[in-house]
């Protein structure tokens, strides 16, 4: 099937729908939280499948949706909540670029196995980008901060693998038919490099 190229108003939107998405999902997070560090960080599930879905787009929403969930749920003050947007850029790149098409349809054991391994190195990776940046700008000292590693990726571990292969596999079928679907990073870069009609 040939991935349709999304309009302006569409990508817009996805933006738009992305940022609340994320922001609601972070306010749920407060239910296992620290005053300036969630534990139990449900924006999670989101950056596993919003780079398959929705690209760019998804990208801009997430930045915007995480910085809000920073200010608001975690109580950063606003010179410091790009803390959060760095962090949701480098889960969202890593899931972005290391998920292959045939792992992002979640349909076979190889596939799956692909994606909790890269949900699990996007995870790991980006715990300790959030600890360690917590400590470079004075929010946490470190011997608090490095001790919640272990705990936070135990926690976040299993709800990632579990539920993102699950919306993989139900929504994107619709997506795709609903012309909003982007795929993988390689899917998109081989879309864009494909001449538009004339």
């Amino acid at each position: 099937m040939i991935l349709q190229r999304q309009s302006k108003a569409k990508q817009v939107s996805i933006m738009a729908m992305t940022a609340a998405l994320f922001a609601i999902f972070f306010y749920l997070s407060k239910l296992i939280s620290l005053p300036t560090f969630t534990f139990l960080y449900l924006p999670i599930i989101l950056l596993g499948v919003i780079p398959i879905w929705f690209g760019w787009s998804g990208l801009i929403g997430s930045m915007i949706g995480a910085y809000i969930g920073g200010v608001y749920v975690e109580s950063l003050p606003l010179h410091l909540a790009w803390v959060e947007v760095t962090t949701v850029i480098i889960i969202y790149a890593l899931n972005w670029l290391l998920i292959p098409r045939f792992a992002a349809e979640a349909k076979t054991l190889k596939g799956l196995i692909v994606l909790g391994s890269v949900y699990a190195l996007s995870l790991l990776v980006g715990t300790i980008a959030i600890l360690w940046q917590f400590v470079a700008v004075g929010l946490f000292p470190a011997e608090i901060a490095w001790p919640l590693l272990p705990g936070t990726f135990a926690l976040n571990l299993p709800i990632v693998v579990i539920a993102c292969p699950a919306l993989l596999r139900a929504i994107s079928p619709r997506l795709r038919a609903w012309g909003v679907y982007t795929g993988s990073f390689a899917e998109w870069r081989a879309r864009k490099a494909t001449p538009k009609p004339l």
